[in-house]
């Protein structure tokens, strides 16, 4: 194993170190799937809203969010909803309490899966 330290990079510029062979990362894409059946406690609209909201604020540090709605899932039950990080539940990101998924939760899930590289 390489290891770097304050070799200068960041995910938008190489610091001329050896470990990644000089290429930078151009974009970060973040897969947001949000899988429901029947009535969920969250709003499809306020779901939808967060996700464009975060999906601006992330924009401009190079992640791209993708965000899928209403995917099949067989172990969803019914009348309830999950979240998933790039295939990661949400709720093995970030404890989540009973009841509707905040915007805040989503945002922790989402820095959680940078930093844990998921």
């Amino acid at each position: 194993m390489n290891e770097y330290m304050s070799s200068g990079c960041t995910p938008d510029k190489c610091g001329g170190c050896t470990g990644c062979g000089g290429e930078t990362i151009d974009k970060i894409i973040l897969r947001v799937e949000w899988k429901h059946k029947g009535e969920t406690p969250e709003n499809p609209e306020a779901v939808s809203k967060i996700l464009h909201d975060l999906s601006g604020e992330l924009i401009v540090s190079g992640v791209e969010l993708v965000y899928i709605n209403n995917s099949y899932e067989e172990g969803i039950a019914e009348n309830s909803s999950a979240f998933f990080i790039n295939g990661h539940p949400l709720s093995e990101i970030v404890d989540l309490p009973a009841g509707p998924v905040s915007k805040e939760h989503i945002r922790k899930g989402i820095f959680q899966a940078l930093l844990q590289n998921l």
